[in-house]
């Protein structure tokens, strides 16, 4: 199993502990790992030139630091995003890449092998649930094509790790062998979800059509996967 983690913060806090939790439930021996850490590892803030859509990835100004994010994706079979609760958000850091991966939206030229991946989004907060964040970081890779995304939430009632209790730290590898047990499960089951299914049909629809014409790099892409015609991705795996 590939396993691709992008951690929204530099630091080793709560939320890193936790998705370290995760890893240590979910991998086995022979499975392997790629790490990010935003913002070292990755691009500047996306400045809204369309050159991704318009001419394709490569023509973005930090595609040398996307496309490296890009690929791990495309080779993971399980994406685990985190980021501790900013002002009821993701870190700024984890949506400034979001936006430089909207090109791989299905309402652009998603990738067919993000199709039958599993997702797991981690986040924990000080007080406020960060149910939300969880939510927001699944919100994007399910527009990704990802089709089975897990949360994990944690209060922490800490604002560091150094200061997490006992008590919550029991209840965080609990929570992460929960989480990483359903993930796992999919894994060794891939299939598509019926919402993936649902929106591929939609927007294959609309690369079919009149209007197809506005992106002909987008159409192009359909096309050439074949997914103007009958196929579909979850068929080419």
């Amino acid at each position: 199993m590939n396993i691709t983690i992008i951690h929204g913060q530099t630091h080793h806090g709560v939320t890193y502990t936790m998705t370290e939790a995760v890893l240590k439930q979910l991998k086995a021996a022979d499975d392997e790992v790629r790490e990010f850490f935003l913002p070292q590892d990755g691009p500047g803030f996306c400045v809204g030139c369309n050159a991704c859509f318009l001419k394709g990835e490569t023509h973005c100004p930090d595609a040398d630091t996307v496309q490296p994010i890009a690929l791990a994706l495309e080779w993971a079979d399980v994406i685990i995003l985190d980021s501790p609760n900013y002002v009821m958000e993701m870190s700024g850091a984890m949506k400034n890449l979001m936006d430089h991966l909207a090109y791989r939206w299905v309402t652009h030229r998603p990738h067919g092998s993000m199709f039958c991946k599993v997702g797991i989004t981690v986040s924990s907060s000080a007080g406020a649930p960060p149910n939300h964040v969880i939510n927001s970081m699944a919100k994007q890779l399910k527009w990704l094509c990802v089709s089975k995304v897990y949360g994990f939430p944690l209060i922490s009632n800490a604002m560091g790790i150094h200061d997490l209790k006992p008590k919550k730290r029991a209840e965080l590898e609990k929570k992460a062998a929960k989480v990483a047990k359903k993930a796992r499960r999919r894994v060794n089951h891939p299939h598509p979800s019926l919402r993936a299914r649902i929106a591929f049909s939609v927007f294959r629809w609309m690369q079919t059509g009149a209007q197809s014409a506005w992106n002909p790099t987008d159409s192009d892409w359909w096309i050439s996967q074949g997914w103007t015609a009958h196929t579909k991705p979850w068929q080419q795996r």
